[in-house]
């Protein structure tokens, strides 16, 4: 079982830009698709974890982070594989609101698909 690590700010930006790639550089769409999708398709393989880290940058747009991980349920990832495979990180206080606004989004758009 090999576990990854992720930092969205070393690891792909300290300046998350907006929901989509035609809207402008390092796109909520940009980091699902290349990296937070291949990282959790390994793990789902092998049984390990894909942790992100969220510290490190100057912001988030909710429209980044609906998009990055939101856009997971959308792709056809269930929630109950990603309740199994990711585990979002805030080490400091400063980005632990940011934490629980990802979960939500993974919450609400797995509700959402559920109802439709």
């Amino acid at each position: 079982m090999a576990d990854s690590t992720i930092s969205i700010a070393e690891n792909f930006s300290r300046y998350p830009g907006p929901r989509y790639r035609k809207d402008g550089p390092f796109s909520g769409e940009e980091f699902r698709e290349g990296y937070l999708q291949p990282a959790l398709s390994a793990a789902l393989k092998d049984g390990g974890i894909v942790a992100v880290v969220l510290d490190g940058v100057a912001g988030y747009g909710s429209s980044f982070l609906e998009e990055a991980f939101g856009g997971l349920v959308r792709s056809g990832l269930s929630w109950q594989a990603l309740q199994d495979h990711l585990r979002l990180v805030a080490r400091t206080r400063r980005f632990e609101h940011h934490k629980v606004r990802a979960q939500s989004y993974i919450a609400e758009e797995a509700r959402r698909l559920q109802t439709a």
